[in-house]
């Protein structure tokens, strides 16, 4: 049952009692056939039905606040690639949420909009679940770092694989409302763990949609100043691609965040020689690297070995640390150790779980302490 179902009961069955209260009370006052003491009990009982009424206002608060957080980020955001001098930009138009939009067959295929159809079904019955995947430090590879990513679950339980309803959300331009619930996710996670788990840190995808969308924005940054204990404990994770495509006001939101003390990470780099210190300009504190591109890029002649040294100390000068992803080989160690990486991540070191297999419930922390 959902917040709202429950909250919803809850409530009316608390005015109800109140509402058979008041006619009681209104009767025997009336009929005056009652006793003093039991009119005196109904209006005790009225009260405390009203009391019982504010305490549920109270106790919601915080979840209503969630919910109207989670709502704008599937509001107005409905990203249509345009294009400006040849480059596609993303727009936002003010269409009906996400959640509530009918899967339109003329805009996607029949196989995309079955898919997208369950996508709908899991976020409007809350069916996402957060699963992690450790970064480790290298060479000791001590988990330091946690990657957020969602698994979308059917009704009858079974997991969406998000190789399906990735890419049917990219082709209808739906991945931002995808996107934008991982961030959730790891931003509740973040506040349920605690000050005795602040050595983590969760690295969450974030698309472009939330930065263009100002009147989510606006939210959003009240939320994180609400919340500013988790600047240090949340990593907003961008393509390279996206970063390069970003408007001047989407980057001066991009600012905005900076400000408030949140690192930036990048990834789906695809050459060595960026401007790394640009980037350490807007904040971004982390650079990942497939193992593949990197291991192919130092293999060769001594130039080649050379251009990957002068990569990571370039890096370094710029106060950027390297992760290497998708490690998966044992064999690949020595090489990956060889160019003196600082972090590590993929199936080798564990692979995406639900979030409560790498980090302990908050319950246990406390009683182990």
């Amino acid at each position: 049952m959902h917040l709202r179902q429950k909250s919803s009961r809850y409530c009316s069955a608390v005015l109800f009692l109140a509402g058979v209260n008041c006619v009681l009370l209104l009767a025997a006052i009336i009929t005056a056939e009652f006793q003093p003491g039991f009119e005196i009990w109904l209006a005790s009982a009225l009260v405390a039905s009203l009391i019982l009424h504010a305490r549920a206002g109270f106790a919601l608060t915080d979840a209503e606040q969630e919910i109207e957080l989670l709502q704008r980020q599937t509001e107005k955001i409905h990203p249509i690639a345009h294009k400006r001098n040849g480059a596609p930009v993303v727009k936002l138009d003010s269409a009906k949420s996400f959640v509530a939009k009918e899967i339109d067959a003329k805009d996607v295929d029949i196989k995309d909009a079955q898919m997208l159809a369950l996508v709908k079904a899991a976020i409007e019955n809350d069916r996402i679940d957060l699963y992690l995947q450790p970064i480790v430090s290298l060479p000791q590879r001590r988990q330091r770092y946690f990657e957020a990513f969602s698994r979308l679950r059917n009704e009858d339980g079974t997991i969406l694989r998000p190789i399906h309803y990735l890419e049917a959300a990219e082709r209808a331009n739906r991945i931002g409302v995808i996107d934008n619930m991982i961030l959730l996710r790891a931003v509740q996670a973040l506040r349920n763990l605690g000050a005795e788990n602040k050595h983590y840190r969760i690295f969450c995808n974030i698309s472009p949609a939330t930065i263009y969308d100002q009147d989510f924005f606006a939210r959003f940054t009240d939320y994180l100043d609400v919340h500013s204990d988790m600047a240090s404990r949340l990593v907003f994770e961008f393509t390279y691609p996206a970063v390069k495509l970003l408007t001047d006001r989407a980057e001066r939101n991009l600012q905005a965040i900076a400000e408030r003390g949140y690192a930036f990470s990048v990834d789906h780099i695809s050459r060595l020689d960026h401007n790394w210190s640009a980037l350490r300009e807007k904040n971004f504190h982390y650079v990942k690297a497939s193992s593949k591109m990197l291991l192919s890029a130092s293999q060769g002649d001594a130039a080649s070995r050379a251009r990957v040294a002068s990569f990571k100390e370039t890096l370094c000068d710029n106060d950027i640390d390297l992760i290497v992803e998708k490690v998966e080989l044992e064999a690949h160690m020595p090489e990956i150790l060889a160019m003196d990486i600082d972090f590590g991540q993929g199936a080798l070191f564990g692979a995406p779980r639900p979030a409560n297999v790498y980090i302990p419930p908050r319950v246990a922390l406390a009683e182990a302490s």
